[in-house]
């Protein structure tokens, strides 16, 4: 058996999808499974490690889960993919598997027959959720001072709507929502035409994350003209203060942000919005956090994910002296009484 466990964002879930809908093309049993689940586990031949780098926890959290499959299961071979634990498409993982499985041959010699030499036919990816997250896009290069992500996800590539609605259209009945997903969504090149031909597929889908600059009024016209479209909107912040905005090369105000969110709930009024938000931003004063409080506060929505600053290594921002833990813990418990209102 090869089991999956996955850490970190809706494309980290869609690579493992394929992975397993290409161990399904040449019948290798394969499952999803919870990092909690690893101890548990029986009759473990392989894992597959898809690991998540955005913050320091959750890259200590991929580490961590190889460790735990190390200490279970200490005659499984791991297989790792991800920011953290080194990039590789599902492609080069499903064959790395199957090399692993087939060098057994006389326990499966049917499975090595198929396998030898990792030749592994195209599939389409087959979502066993309800819920199903597809990658449409790959790649950043923002460069935001906190994050490490343009550093090991920094090549563009994106998918055409043909290829994307071609999956869309390959699900089976119990697929009842479509999550568009990629590393920034900003770099699609025609997200309205992506959105148009999406929603021709009658399914309900939504988009997963968006960043301020993207959001136009080409895009909202679009979005309210699509029939199928869930209003659900996580549009990125980061902060409510224009100073550590600009010292986190992020590229917009909250003036701007603010009117963004106006647009979208004057064609959506039913619509459920929510953001990112890092508190403890080395930069981020006294004043600074004030602004970002009353900011939200005063935009009143629905759900905030609030993330303490992390430094990662290699970034601008993890040059700079770092805020007291006491002070990130108290501004962090101060942000998320929003969340209660």
């Amino acid at each position: 058996m090869v089991y999956l466990v996955t850490y970190g964002c809706k494309v980290n879930y869609w690579e493992s999808e394929a992975v397993a809908s290409l161990l399904d093309s040449v019948n290798l049993p394969n499952q999803m499974v919870n990092d909690g689940a690893i101890a548990r586990l029986a009759d473990a031949e392989v894992f597959v490690v898809n690991s998540c780098a955005v913050t320091s926890m959750a890259e200590k959290k991929s580490r961590y889960g190889v460790a735990k499959i190390k200490k279970y299961h200490p005659h499984a071979h791991i297989v790792t993919m991800g920011c953290a634990l080194g990039r590789k498409t599902p492609e080069q993982v499903a064959g790395e598997v199957s090399g692993c499985l087939a060098s057994d041959l006389v326990a499966r010699p049917q499975v090595a027959g198929e396998v030898t030499g990792q030749i592994l036919p195209a599939t389409t990816v087959q979502h066993r959720r309800e819920k199903a997250f597809i990658k449409v896009q790959d790649g950043c290069q923002n460069f935001c001072s906190y994050c490490t992500i343009p550093y090991r996800r920094n090549v563009l590539s994106h998918r055409t709507p043909a290829e994307v609605t071609a999956e869309i259209n390959a699900q089976g009945p119990h697929v009842t929502e479509i999550v568009l997903c990629g590393i920034n969504l900003s770099y699609y090149p025609d997200l309205a035409g992506l959105c148009r031909a999406v929603d021709d597929c009658g399914r309900a889908w939504r988009i997963s994350s968006l960043e301020p600059p993207v959001i136009t009024d080409g895009l909202i016209n679009t979005l309210r003209a699509c029939r199928h479209f869930v209003p659900f909107f996580h549009i990125c912040l980061q902060s409510g203060d224009d100073g550590v905005l600009h010292d986190m090369n992020r590229h917009y105000t909250t003036a701007d942000y603010a009117q963004i969110i106006k647009d979208l709930r004057t064609a959506f009024p039913d619509g459920y919005f929510a953001t990112d938000v890092i508190v403890g931003y080395p930069t981020e004063s006294d004043t600074a956090f004030a602004r970002t409080y009353q900011f939200l506060s005063d935009l009143r929505l629905d759900k905030l994910h609030i993330f303490p600053f992390s430094p990662r290594a290699g970034t601008p921002a993890a040059q700079l002296k770092l805020l007291t833990n006491a002070v990130v813990t108290k501004r962090y418990a101060r942000l998320d009484t929003l969340n209660h209102h």
